[in-house]
């Protein structure tokens, strides 16, 4: 049976944990798990708190964040991008708000693949990476060999066409491995519970 937890724990090592907005690997404001901003009102939209004061963060400051990272080069590491922050989304948001998107998300592929339930859990999870990264629309219409490959729960074919661009190479053999460690796992069913959501939709974190 597939837990929450591990997915969750996926996503942590794989996207990192950083509580101030930075440039993701193709200059996209980010935050938290991979969180895309894509513009300053999903910044606004998130609970983030002043560094300094520990206070909720307005929407001017949260919009000046957005703006001073957005200014700076891609591709450096996170932790480069502080100086130009003051705020930062605490650890109890960041882990809300990941649950969620993992909830939103299991919930395409079931759209998308009405036996995602009763797929190995480590198929799961690679979906659920493809899905994160990629967003819906990105994945099932981008995708369509591998798509494909998932309706006929031919795994190893899955992880052939599962390499993305955007994500490091390390990212994209691991999400292989997942598919071809599926290959030997009988076929049973796994529960996948729906995250419960309260309070207003978060917007999602994915391309596409």
């Amino acid at each position: 049976m597939l837990k929450l937890a591990d997915a969750v724990k996926y996503f942590r090592d794989h996207e990192g944990v950083v509580s101030h907005m930075y440039l993701d690997i193709v200059g996209l404001v980010t935050v938290g798990v991979g969180f895309l901003l894509r513009n300053a009102e999903d910044a606004v939209a998130l609970k983030f708190v002043n560094r300094a004061t520990g206070k909720p963060a307005t929407a001017e400051e949260k919009r000046r964040d957005w703006t001073a990272v957005n200014q700076q080069e891609k591709a450096r590491r996170a932790d480069f991008y502080k100086k130009f922050t003051q705020l930062d989304l605490p650890a109890d948001q960041i882990d809300k708000r990941l649950e969620a998107l993992i909830g939103e998300f299991s919930s395409s592929l079931r759209s998308r693949f009405p036996k995602f339930d009763a797929f190995p859990p480590t198929a799961q999870i690679g979906l659920l990476d493809m899905i994160y990264s990629l967003g819906p629309s990105g994945f099932f219409k981008g995708y369509p060999k591998m798509c494909g490959a998932v309706d006929r729960q031919d795994w190893a074919a899955a992880g052939a066409e599962c390499e993305r661009g955007g994500v490091s190479p390390s990212r994209n053999k691991d999400c292989r491995q997942l598919f071809l460690d599926a290959v030997t796992v009988p076929v049973e069913s796994v529960a996948f519970a729906p995250v419960k959501k309260k309070g207003k939709k978060t917007t999602k974190a994915a391309r596409g």
